[in-house]
């Protein structure tokens, strides 16, 4: 299920995360990648079989995310990034 969260910056980025064992997995997605591509879809099936803790999420401006993809930049990305590691719980 997709949960959103505000981020330090006040943007509001969409998120899945699923608790587990182990340390979590965690998908970075790549430049104009959002959580609902293939390999996102296939690490989140993966780690559901394996009882592993996974995160996935969109970067501001991507995805189901808020905002526009050309008013982010590297920076941005990498500040959303922290703040969806923040929901994770253990070691990554």
């Amino acid at each position: 299920m997709t949960d959103h969260l505000t981020t330090p910056e006040g943007r509001r980025i969409a998120y899945d995360l699923i608790p587990g064992t182990g340390p979590a997995v965690v998908f970075l997605g790549g430049f104009r990648s959002d959580m609902q591509g293939t390999k996102a879809a296939d690490l989140h099936d993966w780690a559901v079989s394996q009882g592993r803790a996974f995160l996935r999420f969109d970067y501001s401006g991507h995805g189901m995310s808020e905002g526009l993809f050309e008013n982010g930049a590297i920076g941005d990305w990498l500040a959303d990034a922290r703040a969806a590691l923040s929901l994770v719980t253990g070691p990554v």
